[in-house]
This record gives structure tokens, sequence and C-alpha cells, in this order.
């Protein structure tokens, strides 16, 4: 059978039709792949599903503390119940299978929900909207089709995903779709408060030492429109900080004036080094990372490689150039 493109009520269909689900995202998630991971174990729950979220990485600081994210099974492989004790796997916000960072997903039937270009359509029931600004959104728009009231919980949940996908809103694709969702989502029982203080306000003490260390490696090139930093593992040592600790690290040397693109390379443990990319307005970083094996979208991408960190600094930053150049 050859997988085909769908849309919510197909895909509220499928979930409906499933006993019990593997639901995971990519790896180091987001706010927007836990937000719709807890959101769419509500809605299975409701349709009268079993769920068990797993995720190849911990939440990031703070956003631990989104309502249920306690119940999400953090491990570097599937359980070993897998796969006979599921009958549906749902992947959010994937392109590629394989960043979830799991082995075999595809023994069991795949319900694929994702708002990135270029998804490779690996699912069973592929629900796939790139003018979605976050899969948060989509699965908001699962609950309406299944005609199910989300709790407060769950459009909270729906809530982060969608803030922190837009970057508060700031974002090309915080566009009217994006604001009326985040309007039902508040309507709902949505706290976008609690997700402020989740995001904004729960740094650690490491998080803030390896900003300081990523700071002091700051370069700016192209007439100061390309800014990197780094973080290598010394500077993870020194700041006593884990990847985690990483989160929203990149959105400082952003904030600089006449910044267009930015890359931050992290790497904790040699020789992989990951690398996350944000641009302004038409700058299309996501054509950069998926040069190097990974993915994203046009304003916030990225990718992971291996070697020697001074150097893959050097060739992503003439690369970055060239985008530049090529924009200007």
């Amino acid at each position: 059978m050859t997988p085909t493109p769908s849309g919510p009520a197909a895909a509220v269909d499928r979930l409906r039709r499933a006993r019990r689900a593997l639901v995971t995202s990519h790896q180091s998630p987001d706010g927007d792949a836990l937000g719709s991971e807890l959101a769419i174990a509500e809605l299975a729950h409701k349709l009268g599903v079993e769920t068990e979220i797993i995720n190849r990485d911990p939440a990031p600081s703070g956003l631990g503390e989104l309502p249920g994210a306690e119940s999400i099974v953090v491990q570097e492989s599937l359980p070993e119940t897998f796969p006979e004790a599921f009958d549906l796997v749902v992947t959010m916000e994937c392109p590629g299978l394989d960043r979830t960072g799991f082995d075999g997903l595809d023994r069991v039937p795949i319900l694929n929900i994702d708002h990135h270009q270029a998804n490779e359509r690996y699912g069973d029931i592929n629900y796939l909207d790139e003018a979605s600004p976050a899969v948060g959104e989509m699965v908001f728009l699962m609950f309406d089709v299944a005609r199910l009231m989300p709790s407060a919980d769950a459009a909270t949940n729906m809530f982060a995903a969608l803030s922190t996908d837009t970057g508060d809103f700031r974002y090309p694709n915080a566009t009217p779709r994006a604001f009326l969702a985040a309007a039902k989502m508040v309507a709902a029982g949505a706290r976008p408060e609690r997700v402020a203080e989740w995001v904004h306000e729960r740094r650690t003490e490491a998080s803030i030492r390896l900003l300081g260390e990523a700071l002091r490696t700051l370069e700016l090139e192209c007439d100061g429109r390309l800014a990197t930093i780094v973080a290598d593992p010394g500077a993870f040592e020194r700041a006593g900080a884990t990847p985690t600790d990483t989160e929203d690290v990149i959105d400082v040397p952003r904030s600089i004036a006449g910044v267009q693109v930015v890359a931050f390379l992290k790497q904790w443990k040699p020789p992989t080094i990951r690398i996350s990319l944000r641009s302004k307005g038409s700058i299309d970083v996501r054509s950069v990372a998926v040069q190097l094996g990974g993915g994203g979208h046009t304003n916030a991408a990225g990718c992971s490689t291996e070697g020697d960190l001074a150097a893959v600094r050097e060739e992503l930053a003439t690369r970055l150039k060239r985008l530049l150049e090529d924009a200007s």
C-alpha cells in the first residue's frame, strides 16, 4: 500500500481504531514535540485508546513542568514489550523516522503527524500540513474533528506547542491561523502565563553558566549578519550543564541588531556535534541543514554531524556566508 497524505479526520479515524499506541517525537524534544505528544495522549484516552509516550531525550528545563510531563518515559531504546504490546505508533513532528532516535518503529503501523517541509511520508497515515504553525495546532484540529473538548491541561500543552514554535508569536509562522488557534486554546482553558513562566523563568543555573561560556565564543561575520557560537565539552563541564541546558541560548546572538543568521554548535560528547540554525525573513537555513543531513523550517533548522569542532564551524560558516550572499 502506498502511503498517502491525509487530514485530521483520517488521523482521528486511525487513532480511534487503535488499541494501544506508542507516541514519540524527535530527539532533543522542544515545546511543540512535548506539548503535542501530551495533547494527543489525552485525545487518544478520550477515544478509548491506551498510550505510552517514549522519547529518546529528556525535556529541556521548564518544559518538564507541562501538565502530564511526568508520564513521559525517557530511554535509549524501545520497550521490551515492543512491538507485541502496541498496534500503532504515533510520531509527532518528525520529518524522517530516524529523527526519533529509535530503530524498528516501522514494525507497527505508523500515524505520522508533522508540519515540516519535505516530510518523507513514511506513515501508513500521513497527516501533514506545512501551513500549520505547530503540530500542537494540528492536534487541536483533531480534537475539533473528533467533537471532543480538550481539558484545560491539554489546551495548555497545545498552547505551549504553538507559542514555542512561533517564538512567542514573533516568527513568520505567527499567522492569523496561529492567533485564531491560540484564542480557541485559551477559551478552552489554556494558561498562557504559566507557559511563559515555564519557558522563560525556569532556567537552571547551569544553563545560565553555559550561556556565558557560549557567548565568549561569539564571532560576527558578513558585516555582522552572521553570528556563530560554540559550546564544546569543556564548556559543558565548566558550566555543569547537559544538552537540556542549551534551550534558548541561540536566541541571545539572534537578538543582536543586524544579525540575520545564527549558528549554535554544541558538542557535549565527541565526536557528535549538534547544530542549531536560526534566521530572519526569507533566509532559508533549512537548506543548509538539509545539506548536512538535517531539516526543519525556513527560519529554524538543525542537524547533527561528527568531526573536529573548529573545522565543522569553519565549514558551516562558509555555507552560511554563501547563503547570505545568495540572499543579498
